[in-house]
This record gives C-alpha cells, sequence and structure tokens, in this order.
C-alpha cells in the first residue's frame, strides 16, 4: 500500500500544538531586548549626564538590562504558549513568567556581582 492515501498534519499546526516555535520565541527575545534595553538606555542616558555613572558603565548596563529582558520575554512567552493560545490570560501569564524570570535573573546576577568583589 502507497503512503499517498495517508492524512499530512501540515508542520504549522504541529509547532503550534506543541506550544512556541523556535522563531517565534526569537521575535519574542528580540521585541524584549528592544524595549528593555530602550528603557535601561534612557534611564542610564540621565545617570551618565547627572554624573553618576560613566559612559562605558551605561552601555554595559543597558547591554546586560537588554539581555536579560529579551531572556524574560521569551520564557514568558514560552510559558504564556504553552497554557493558552490567545486572549487575557495569555497575556496575563506572559506578564507574570516574564516578571518572575526578571525578578529571578536580576537577583542571580547581584549574587554574582555581590561574591565577585
Amino acid at each position: 500500500m502507497s503512503d499517498h492515501g495517508l492524512v499530512q498534519i501540515p508542520a504549522q499546526s504541529a509547532s503550534r500544538a506543541g506550544g512556541a516555535d523556535c522563531a517565534t520565541l526569537v521575535r519574542l527575545a528580540t521585541l524584549g531586548a528592544v524595549v528593555g534595553g530602550s528603557v535601561a538606555a534612557a534611564s542610564n542616558l540621565q545617570r551618565v549626564e547627572s554624573g553618576d555613572l560613566t559612559a562605558t558603565a551605561a552601555v554595559a548596563e543597558t547591554g546586560k538590562t537588554a539581555i536579560t529582558a529579551a531572556v524574560a520575554t521569551a520564557i514568558g512567552g514560552a510559558a504564556a504558549s504553552s497554557v493558552a493560545e490567545q486572549g487575557l490570560m495569555r497575556l496575563g501569564i506572559m506578564f507574570a513568567a516574564g516578571t518572575l524570570a526578571l525578578y529571578g535573573l536580576q537577583r542571580w546576577a547581584e549574587a554574582r556581582g555581590d561574591s565577585h568583589e
């Protein structure tokens, strides 16, 4: 018997059934990096202007915040897509998971920084 008569499942629906696909998570991470990095850059620019932070330190802080925001956004997106396809519940889960991930990453970075000094 030939395979031609079998029902084929499109690749797109198979990836959605298992949660967020890699391309979606990369897009979310990129968006998180842009938003988080923009907020950090604006805040750090004010600190540089007031003399509280050097330009080099501001760039490093902005980069660290952008990477942390990217990771947190991807984690939030993955958690949300595994629970809800769309709607308010998905946004709430994404917000909560992203917040927890960001908080945890910041605490970990602070603890690591304290132990290296």
